[in-house]
């Protein structure tokens, strides 16, 4: 098991985003951001009420597993676990990949130290008998934000995508985890995970990238990560009562279906006529604007209206970095999967979670 040398500081750019429209990006992603984190300020409270309030010894058990997982011990023998095996196969990209997990977290709790004692936010358990005087401070339970377990594990998790592109799924997801963990076990506010998230992604993406792809990697970041995110917010949203402008129920239902049911015959058409396996054409492009539009209609079928704009904004920023994606649907027939199935699943998916979340919030 022998890698030839990886060099972290020219990573292969894809060709998509060579001339993507970064500053747009970044500018659209930055005011989404400010978007989610006054939303998420309303929710804060409420969120932490209702997990006080739900006992369960197995999902108490879940949320420790989460918060071992994502301790700084843990993740220091992760990464020094990482380069033993780099030592004993004499491979380049583990042991690189170890250093690099090493510097990010470490970069990652240097930023989170700073922000927890500088800002002295107080820890849920304390908040209601303890006002925020954001000032420098030391003292125990003035650190909350932000979470310095999601910030590690997020900083880990994108070192990994980089080295190990094709488990990126899973890092992220165990990253994930112990993110929601932080929120389960009422050691965090979900503010708090959101600013954790951000620094450990930032971390990562500018120990392993070089300088001059910093702004297009974080384009590429936002483009693939908002979308996620945004997801999570609203479930979190229309599951924890909070003020906010509603929309009327049903018509909200039917607009949302409408549009998932169009979208996804657009998509469908676009494929087969454009990347049929026995006559593919590579001059044509399949847009992704009906995938957007799918998504739209996700969204509005939560009848909320933050979760609308917030949708649309990230939908953009998704549409700006992939608007097209033709490559990947032959890579998939390349592969001897079927791109229209997998897009009637997709579809098929957000038809279900429409009526689930209608049944939900309406219900």
């Amino acid at each position: 098991m022998t890698d030839q040398p990886l060099s972290p500081a020219s990573p292969p750019v894809s060709p998509l985003f060579a001339n993507n429209p970064s500053n747009r990006i970044i500018g659209l992603s930055i005011l989404l951001l400010i978007l989610l984190f006054t939303a998420m300020g309303q929710v804060d409270h409420p969120t932490l009420t209702i997990v006080h309030g739900f006992t369960n010894p197995l999902v108490d058990q879940i949320g420790d597993i989460g918060n071992k997982l994502g301790n700084g011990l843990t993740l220091v023998l992760i990464s020094l676990g990482i380069g033993v095996i780099g030592l004993w196969f004499n491979s380049d990209r583990w042991k690189w990949a170890c250093y690099h997990t090493l510097f990010a977290h470490g970069i990652s709790a240097i930023i989170t130290q700073t922000l927890k004692h500088g800002l002295s936010r107080p820890r849920p358990r304390i908040m209601d008998t303890t006002p925020w005087d954001i000032r420098p401070s030391l003292e125990s339970g003035l650190d909350s934000f932000p979470s310095g377990h999601t910030s590690a594990s997020f900083s880990m998790a994108m070192v990994l995508a980089y080295y190990f592109p094709r488990a990126r799924v899973l890092w992220f997801t165990l990253a994930t985890f112990v993110s929601t963990c932080r929120i389960i076990k009422g050691s965090h506010f979900p503010t708090d995970v959101l600013g954790g998230v951000l620094i450990g992604i930032g971390s990562g993406l500018v120990l392993v990238y070089a300088r001059n792809q910093w702004k297009d990697m974080t384009a590429r970041a936002f483009v693939h990560g908002l979308p996620w995110l945004t997801t999570a917010f609203g479930l979190l949203w229309i599951l924890v009562p909070h003020p906010g402008i509603e929309l009327e129920s049903n018509m909200s239902l039917v607009f949302g279906l409408i549009m998932i049911m169009t979208g996804l015959g657009l998509r469908l058409w676009w494929i087969r006529e454009c990347s049929f396996p026995n006559h593919p054409s590579p001059a044509t492009k399949v847009p992704t604007w009906p995938r957007l539009l799918m998504g739209f209609g996700l969204a509005t079928s939560t009848g909320s209206l933050i979760v609308v704009g917030a949708s649309l904004l990230a939908g953009t920023i998704w549409w700006l970095g992939t608007p097209f994606d033709l490559t990947e649907i032959q890579n998939r027939f390349l592969a001897g999967l079927n791109p229209i199935w997998i897009e009637v699943i997709i579809g098929l998916g957000m038809f279900f979670l429409t009526i689930l979340i209608f049944s939900i919030r309406f219900g």
